[in-house]
């Protein structure tokens, strides 16, 4: 499939997602947006690239309809032949078995393999999306990994390489980042530059890719980022608020846990780590701090809300709610520590009566 084909299918899934679309109906739905620019292609040919995506795992089919993964987003979205289109691509097959034992073999080494080796390996048709970007590197011998992006390789199957691997990895998020904003630009005036971040683990790739720190005054420069963002939380969350499963896109919120104006970088300002997808109701009552989580993800709510007699039925919230497993990431964890100090107000009238 040609590059430019996959990018679009890939934008119009993006586009279409929080549509509730089944599976069944996605290959019509991306055949009609296509045809336009592609009037050669047919319905069959893109229902046997939703099939590709939906087997290698790139694309999910959840209760509320169609979702896409991270990587394959930003892929879509990447400038023509730059490290961050390689980079997401690279990422956005890294769940399918053998292509993610490939990586790890070459980036020990990074010795030349022949294209028929590379396909013996791994399927022809991710082979040849690769070979379209700048990811490896012709040789006499066979093809390499681009020298140059082997230390960024490395960098993400790290974050692969653990019992809970990464909904997207620090890397393409910060170059994805890095591409949206112009951080090297100093005319654009930061804010926040002697704030701490919170300990990332991977705190160093961040900075190597972004050193500047703080974020910019004007939220605008930041809004392509924020759209990223949220349809992250989109996926992660399912399309719906952990709380009361409300599913409607225009009643669903992503809500940053570290509020934006207190982001000491901008990778917190659009890390998922740092969000919760809410209902409005419910981004809310978090923003304005009348409920946090502790480190167990259980729910703490305010003075205000336990004397509700009708907690239940009139906010939907359970004394005893907890989130699930699944979010309660570590760096989640540290941004939820956060906004339980900062933020909830039992906290802030502990600390203003310890003031006095």
């Amino acid at each position: 499939m040609r590059k430019t084909i996959f990018k679009k299918i890939l934008t119009v899934l993006d586009q279409i997602e929080l549509q509730g679309v089944t599976l069944h109906d996605t290959p019509l739905r991306v055949y009609e947006e296509l045809v336009n620019d592609y009037a050669g292609y047919k319905l069959s040919q893109v229902k046997e690239g939703v099939d590709f995506l939906y087997e290698k795992q790139v694309l999910k089919e959840g209760k509320n309809g169609i979702d896409l993964n991270p990587a394959p987003t930003i892929y879509a979205k990447s400038n023509q032949n730059s490290s961050l289109e390689a980079l997401s691509l690279m990422e956005t097959f890294i769940l399918e078995p053998s292509v993610y034992s490939f990586y790890k073999e070459q980036a020990v080494q990074n010795l030349p393999v022949t294209i028929e080796e590379l396909q013996n390996r791994i399927s022809s048709e991710i082979v040849h999306l690769f070979l379209q970007t700048e990811l490896f590197e012709h040789t006499q011998n066979g093809v390499c990994f681009q020298p140059k992006l082997l230390s960024y390789i490395r960098d993400i199957l790290n974050e692969y390489d653990t019992s809970t691997p990464p909904l997207i990895s620090t890397t393409v998020t910060a170059l994805f980042a890095a591409s949206i904003v112009a951080h090297e630009d100093l005319r654009i005036d930061y804010k926040n530059t002697k704030l701490k971040m919170i300990d990332y683990q991977w705190k160093d790739t961040i900075l190597n890719i972004i050193p500047r720190k703080g974020i910019p005054h004007d939220r605008d420069e930041t809004k392509a980022l924020q759209a990223f963002y949220k349809d992250t939380l989109f996926h992660e969350f399912d399309h719906a608020c952990p709380l009361c499963a409300i599913n409607i896109p225009h009643m669903l919120i992503a809500s940053h846990i570290k509020p934006f104006r207190d982001c000491a970088h901008i990778y917190e300002a659009i890390d998922h780590n740092n969000g919760l997808l809410l209902c409005r109701n419910h981004d809310y009552l978090f923003d304005q701090g009348y409920f946090t989580f502790d480190e167990n993800g259980y729910i703490l709510l305010s003075k205000q809300l336990l004397e509700k007699e009708d907690l239940n039925t009139s906010y939907a919230i359970q004394k005893n709610y907890r989130l699930p497993e699944q979010y309660l990431t570590k760096e989640r964890k540290l941004f939820l520590q956060y906004h339980k100090e900062h933020i909830f107000l039992d906290s802030l009238l502990f600390l203003k009566k310890k003031v006095k």
